[in-house]
């Protein structure tokens, strides 16, 4: 799929908003699996009203949402979100996933986490056959350090393509685009540490959904 619409301006932005599910904590001390997801859009205001009328068809139905989390949310707030795919459009979702090994400590990972964000921003430049600026939302899960890294190396993969980009971190939570990133990545955990794939499958239903799966798994 070529992330463009017919009614767009070429310098219209290609917006991916990326978050993840699992932790950086050693296996054993955390999750088993590490993922990172992105929502990508040309419509993150078409795509944020969408979810925004949800929550305020649910707050008029006694649920106190303030913001949407997959793994707090209740089981009938997560069946209504899921419901809300079929009204999204000019998106993809991209997902990308591994276990941790025995003896990866955090640096390692927050090192992995770092690559998995690079296999999604060269997918994303893949599929951005105008040459789109791209601007990147990316989870602050990262301390200021390891962000500058990421940012310095996201960078090099995009502006190897010429493409004008603009990186920022912000809270995905806080971003109704990125909740559903959050809802993308939450999905592809359950199938990867639960050997769940339903939510995904339901997903996969309404909205072009990317999962890569690297040739080389990092750590």
């Amino acid at each position: 799929m070529e992330i463009v619409s017919p009614v767009t301006e070429p310098d219209t932005p290609i917006y991916v908003f990326v978050d993840e599910s699992g932790d950086l904590l050693p296996k054993g001390l955390g999750s088993n699996h590490l993922v990172l997801s992105a929502f990508v859009t040309m419509s993150p205001s078409s795509a944020a009203t969408v979810i925004g009328e949800l929550r305020y068809r649910l707050l008029s139905r006694g649920f106190n949402i303030e913001s949407f989390h997959a793994t707090d949310d209740s089981r009938l707030v997560r069946f209504e979100f899921f419901q809300q795919f079929s009204k999204i459009n000019d998106s993809l979702g991209i997902s990308t996933g591994v276990e941790k090994k025995e003896d990866a400590t955090s640096q390692v990972l927050t090192g992995i986490y770092i690559k998995l964000l690079e296999e999604i921003v060269k997918e994303v430049v893949s599929v951005n056959t105008s040459k789109s600026p791209i601007a990147l939302l990316i989870d602050p899960t990262l301390n200021k350090r390891y962000r500058s890294e990421a940012k310095r190396r996201l960078k090099h993969v995009l502006l190897s393509s010429n493409l004008r980009n603009f990186i920022y971190f912000q809270s995905m939570k806080r971003d109704l685009c990125g909740q559903i990133a959050d809802y993308i990545a939450w999905s592809t955990f359950q199938k990867l540490e639960r050997k769940n794939d339903s939510f995904l499958l339901k997903i996969e239903e309404n909205l072009e959904l990317r999962v890569l799966d690297l040739d080389d798994p990092p750590g």
